[in-house]
C-alpha cells in the first residue's frame, strides 16, 4: 500500500501519519478471538512502538529532529551501547551457538547436539552482565539467531547442511544403522536438542533478567512467500502446512514473553496492496500463536 503524504506536512506530520495507519492496523488485528495481552513496557499503553533505526543521525546530518516522544515511540538507535530499551543479541555477542559458517566450517560445534548446554548457559549469565548490567532493568530483548531451525523440515536450501551434518554424526555414532534409521533417529536427535537449546536458553533468560520481554526475531514465521509470478491471485494467507508445523512450536509459544515476526517486503511486495496482505496475515499469525497457552498472551512486537 503506497502511502503518499502531502508536499507541506513536516517530517513528525508524516511521521504520525504512518503511525495512524499502523494503529487502524493494530486495532483490526485486536478485534481477532486472541487473549488479553499484557502490558508490553508501559502500563495502560496498548500499542508501543520500539524504533531501532539511528535517528539521532538525522538531526546532525540533515537538520531534521523526530519528536517520537510524541507517538510512544521507545528509540534505541545505537549499536554496541548497553543498557537500551531494545536488546538485539546475535549468534557472536552472547552465549555458545553452534552454527556452520558460510563455508561449511563448524563453529562452536555446528550442531545444537554438539554443544556443551552447561556451558553455554554459564557463558550466557557472564555476557548478560555486560549487556544488560541492571538485572531489574525494564525492556526488550530479541534473539536473533537465523542460522538453523529448530523443526527439520524448514532447514532447507543452504540450511539443509544441519540435516546433513547430523545425518553424518549420528552415522559415525552408530555404524550399523541403516540410512532409513540414520534419517529418522537424525531428525529425532536434532530436534531434541535444538529444542532444548533454545528452551533453556529462555528459561536463563527470564531467570536472570526477569523484567526484559525475551523471545527469538523471525518467531513466528508462516512462509507466506508465494506471491513470485502470482501477484493477482496472491491472498497473503500463510499456508496450511506452516500454520501446522507452527503448532509444533508450541512450546517456544509457551516460553515467550514476546513474539516478534518479521515483515521485511521484497521489492516485488513494496507499495502494493499485495504487500499488506503479507504483512496482516503474518501479524495475525503471530498474535494467535500469542493466545496459546494459559494466561495472558505474550505482546507481538513487529
Amino acid at each position: 500500500m503506497r502511502t503518499v503524504f502531502p508536499s507541506f506536512l513536516s517530517a513528525v506530520d508524516r511521521l504520525s501519519w504512518l503511525l495512524l495507519g499502523l494503529f487502524t492496523s493494530w486495532v483490526v488485528l485486536g478485534s481477532a478471538d486472541t487473549k488479553q495481552t499484557s502490558w508490553p513496557l508501559h502500563p495502560k499503553k496498548p500499542v508501543i512502538f520500539v524504533w531501532n533505526a539511528p535517528t539521532q543521525d538525522c538531526e546532525t546530518q540533515e537538520r531534521v529532529k523526530l519528536s517520537l516522544d510524541q507517538f510512544d515511540i521507545v528509540s534505541t538507535p545505537t549499536q554496541g551501547v548497553v543498557g537500551q530499551a531494545l536488546t538485539l543479541f546475535y549468534k557472536d555477542n552472547l552465549w555458545i551457538y553452534p552454527y556452520y559458517d558460510t563455508k561449511d566450517t563448524e563453529v562452536n560445534g555446528g550442531l545444537p547436539q554438539s554443544v556443551s548446554l552447561s556451558q553455554h548457559l554459564e557463558k550466557m549469565s557472564k555476557d548478560l552482565d555486560t549487556y544488560i548490567p541492571d538485572h531489574q532493568a525494564k525492556g526488550v530483548s530479541v534473539i536473533n539467531w537465523e542460522e538453523w531451525r529448530p523443526l527439520w523440515v524448514r532447514n532447507w536450501s543452504a540450511k539443509d547442511i544441519y540435516r546433513r551434518k547430523s545425518r553424518e554424526l549420528l552415522a559415525k555414532k552408530n555404524s550399523t544403522l541403516t540410512q532409513g534409521q540414520v534419517a529418522t533417529a537424525a531428525k529425532e536427535e536434532f530436534e531434541l536438542s535444538a529444542s532444548n537449546f533454545m528452551l533453556e536458553t529462555l528459561k536463563q533468560a527470564k531467570s536472570l533478567r526477569p523484567n526484559q520481554l525475551w523471545g527469538f526475531y523471525q518467531f513466528p514465521d508462516c512462509y507466506n512467500h508465494n506471491f513470485k509470478g502470482k501477484m493477482d491471485s496472491y491472498t497473503g494467507r500463510c499456508p496450511a502446512v506452516e500454520i501446522e508445523r507452527n503448532d509444533q512450536l508450541n512450546w517456544l509459544w509457551n516460553e515467550s514473553t514476546a513474539l516478534f515476526p518479521s515483515i521485511y517486503l521484497s521489492p516485488d511486495l513494496r507499495s502494493t496492496d499485495q504487500g499488506r496482505l503479507f504483512v496482516l496475515s503474518r501479524v495475525k499469525e503471530a498474535m494467535r500463536l500469542a493466545s496459546v497457552g494459559d494466561g495472558l498472551a505474550p505482546p507481538v512486537f513487529v
